[in-house]
């Protein structure tokens, strides 16, 4: 008998596109599912639209109150009655041969989750090409070791599309549900935890069309968005050397450690501090993460003694590192949020002009405005 897959939908004013991801579910070659779709509150036309579309094998619900997608979709998982639980976002759609070619892999291979190419497509349907500021193939991956996933996790960031996943009841029984604090990459997050305990697969073909928005949502490019990813993306890997097997840790990573032969748990602690210490993302670094995580080692003075005697990392050095302040955000982001700073920047970039002037003209006198920037600007 075939296994009963639950899909599951977490709807939010998608009104224009929920009628079609709910149809490409519905219209799959592998038909034993149930779809348990839930509108968030939305405030559009979306549940409208959801009263209108009827088959037995979809459960419609309809949230009072708006609690945001990742709760939404813990609330979904826990009503899921099937052997498989599949996940699609109410503005993005599967093509038709989907869950057919992924149940087919994940009853014939050791794996727990199976994966799969994507589609980038806007919210016209186009899919999109590569441009200078845009990869269409940010969701294509080799298949790899649970290893040498975490240690892409770490140099390159999430590669694995949400939509396309389905993943056994089994692992997500062992993983439990979404981090609902992590708003832009829980997905991610979830990952992690799967791979780090499961073997996954990702076949080799665009499955899904994921929808890019060029206005405010979850996966549109916005300021506010690439702030919150930065800070999300930094926990996650930090959480990421938090619980990796140190089995994984070593194949993964030996070839960047400091010291090649590092086996101790100190050593191998060690070795994840200085990795996160010059974590960069974005171009940007936040040696921060790595602190905090000596700072809650409950045997710091071991860790210290092992980091002085074969790092040559003493805990001078960390005070020195604890003493300073590290960029976490590109500039030109903060400006875009923050009018003080924005004025703060062209305050500064005045008195450059102006004491520019002053050296030029070999007068040497300071003006009283002058005089008041320079000390607005040292405060």
């Amino acid at each position: 008998m075939e296994k009963l897959v639950s899909v599951i939908i977490a709807s939010y004013n998608h009104e224009k596109y929920i009628a079609s991801a709910i149809e490409s579910v519905l219209n799959q070659t592998y038909q034993n599912i149930e779809l348990i779709v839930e509108d968030d509150a939305s405030t559009d036309h979306t549940v409208e639209v959801l009263k209108h579309i009827k088959d037995k094998r979809l459960k419609k619900i309809y949230a009072k109150k708006n609690r945001g997608a990742v709760r939404t979709f813990n609330h979904l998982m826990r009503m899921c009655h099937g052997d498989y639980i599949a996940v699609l976002g109410s503005d993005d759609i599967w093509y038709q041969e989907k869950l057919e070619k992924q149940i087919n892999y994940l009853e014939t291979h050791d794996v727990e989750a199976v994966f799969s190419m994507a589609d980038i497509i806007d919210e016209n349907g186009n899919i999109y090409k590569d441009d200078g500021n845009f990869s269409s193939k940010i969701f294509h991956a080799d298949n790899l070791s649970r290893a040498k996933r975490m240690r892409l996790f770490y140099e390159v960031g999430n590669h694995l599309c949400h939509p396309s996943s389905v993943i056994s009841k089994k692992a997500v029984e062992k993983i439990g549900l979404y981090n609902c604090t992590y708003r832009q990459l829980h997905d991610f997050e979830y990952w992690i935890r799967l791979i780090n305990e499961f073997n996954i697969a990702i076949l080799n073909e665009n499955l899904v069309g994921y929808r890019r928005f060029q206005h405010e949502n979850l996966s549109s490019v916005t300021t506010t968005n690439l702030i919150r990813h930065m800070n999300e993306h930094y926990h996650i890997i930090k959480e990421m050397f938090d619980i990796m097997d140190d089995q994984i840790f070593k194949e993964g990573f030996q070839d960047l450690f400091v010291n090649k032969h590092a086996s101790s748990k100190e050593e191998l602690f060690c070795e994840k501090f200085l990795l996160l210490l010059n974590l960069n993302i974005f171009g940007t670094t936040n040696k921060q993460i790595a602190i905090n995580m000596l700072f809650e080692h409950p045997d710091s003075e071991k860790i210290i003694q092992t980091l002085e005697q074969k790092y040559h990392y003493t805990l001078n050095t960390f005070y020195q590192d604890t003493g300073k302040i590290y960029e976490q955000y590109p500039l030109s982001l903060l400006l875009e949020e923050n009018d003080e700073l924005k004025k703060l920047v062209t305050d500064k970039n005045n008195l450059e002009k102006e004491l520019q002037q002053v050296y030029n003209s070999k007068s040497w006198k300071i003006t009283k405005p002058l005089r008041e920037l320079m000390g607005r600007l040292k405060k």
